[in-house]
């Protein structure tokens, strides 16, 4: 995982954490103090581009987490990483086209599905419900994780 950033922006700008998924990316966007992690909205897979540049400068991102895919023991890889790479390196393609200054980082997402079904299901939610804001609920555990790691770190 690339942890390194620049933590002279914090306070100045945003994380925005991307949850990816074959059919839709949950989004999450953090405060300016960088404390908490709020979901935003889920993007349908093949918008994404469309929809992720203008909220990156709708809320002044520097920084965009995605939620990288890691085994319960550690290890990275398989078919989905591969997607997460491709994506990532598409992002910063565009990005840099559309001279739009932002640093990616890899998170590990571990188990951030699962404790999004989990409170979605202790708060009642229907299962229609679920599947309509499950991706932005995991990606805010993933930037929460993040906002975390930031803050105890030096």
């Amino acid at each position: 995982m690339n942890d390194e950033f620049r933590r002279d922006l914090i306070g100045k700008s945003r994380a925005l954490c991307i949850d990816y998924g074959d059919r839709r990316i949950g989004i999450a966007i953090s405060d300016i103090g960088w404390s908490i992690a709020s979901p935003i909205e889920v993007i349908d897979t093949h918008q994404v581009f469309r929809r992720l540049f203008p909220l990156i400068s709708s809320y002044e991102v520097s920084v965009i987490v995605i939620g990288f895919p890691v085994s319960l023991g550690g290890e990275s890889g398989g078919a989905q990483a591969e997607k997460v790479k491709l994506f990532a390196e598409k992002l910063k393609e565009l990005a840099e086209n559309r001279g739009v200054e932002v640093q990616v980082i890899f998170w590990d997402e571990r188990l951030s599905t699962k404790a999004a079904h989990r409170i979605l299901s202790e708060v009642g939610a229907t299962v229609g419900l679920r599947k309509r804001h499950v991706d932005k609920i995991a990606a805010c555990f993933i930037l929460q994780g993040f906002l975390e790691y930031v803050r105890k770190s030096p």
